[in-house]
């Protein structure tokens, strides 16, 4: 066989084999169009605390505690944590997050400016003061997040079914503010209806998508070691590897505008 020969095979495997993935990824598709997996009625009011990483957040967090306080689910089982993070001297998120009645952690250190490291002091400060097993399990949240007032309900039907980790419905709260905003609620859109809801139906594990989670306290146990710029996808790595299948739940809805994605 020519060289030409042996680069044509060779091209044509390669095209085989993406063509294989994306019919595959059409199968996810196909399903989540008529589909998606609902849990049962959770039997436990489960223990959770909400984790939010916040830098300079006056001005949206306060709505999120809101939304957090209106949750369709017992107070007494809700504690929400916030790290003030790099905030400027003029900024009150640490305040808003008090008067709101969370525990509000500061850290200053400008050389390691990562969400990820807000989560690893976070996280830190509260196996100190209270014990990761304080919680059965753990929200992950942006300061610009908005709860559907049965969000937490619904996480919690997922999670009482036993699934160790879970992420949620995404919605745009700014769809048309801009291009970019527009983008990433497409973007998110189409995360959901072509591999969450599919995915869900097959027990398939899924991905998530910085925000709007939630896991099982035992997860991090042994920390919080997710650093990088891409902390949220060096978690889910680790935690499928580790042998947690990543789920989804449906009926979890909650908005995000871009802020924080923009940081």
């Amino acid at each position: 066989m020519s060289a030409l020969q042996w680069i044509i095979t060779a091209c044509s495997v390669l095209s085989t084999a993406v063509s294989c993935l994306y019919l595959i990824r059409g199968v996810y598709a196909a399903v989540g169009a008529v589909r998606t997996r609902h849990f049962p009625p959770a039997k436990t009011a489960h223990r959770y605390g909400i984790l939010i990483a916040a830098r300079n957040e006056e001005a949206v967090i306060g709505a999120l505690l809101d939304s957090i306080a209106a949750q369709q689910y017992p107070a007494d089982k809700i504690q929400v944590f916030v790290v003030a993070d790099n905030c400027a001297p003029t900024d009150r998120t640490a305040a808003i997050a008090r008067a709101h009645g969370a525990a509000c952690y500061e850290r200053h250190d400008p050389t390691r400016a990562t969400k990820g490291w807000a989560l690893n002091f976070l996280l830190t400060q509260i196996r100190r003061d209270y014990g990761i097993g304080a919680c059965d399990g753990y929200f992950v949240f942006d300061a610009d997040n908005r709860l559907a007032p049965d969000y937490i309900a619904r996480m919690n039907d997922a999670f009482d079914a036993g699934e160790k980790i879970v992420t949620s419905y995404r919605l745009a709260s700014n769809f048309f503010a801009n291009w970019i905003s527009f983008t990433y609620g497409v973007h998110w859109l189409s995360t959901v209806r072509l591999e969450h809801r599919g995915r869900s139906v097959l027990r398939l594990a899924t991905r998530i998508q910085g925000t709007g989670y939630l896991f099982a306290a035992e997860v991090v146990r042994g920390g919080w070691p997710y650093t990088s710029l891409t902390e949220d996808r060096a978690f889910a790595a680790d935690a499928v590897v580790n042998g947690y299948r990543i789920s989804y739940c449906d009926d979890a809805v909650f908005t995000a505008g871009m802020e924080a994605e923009l940081d």
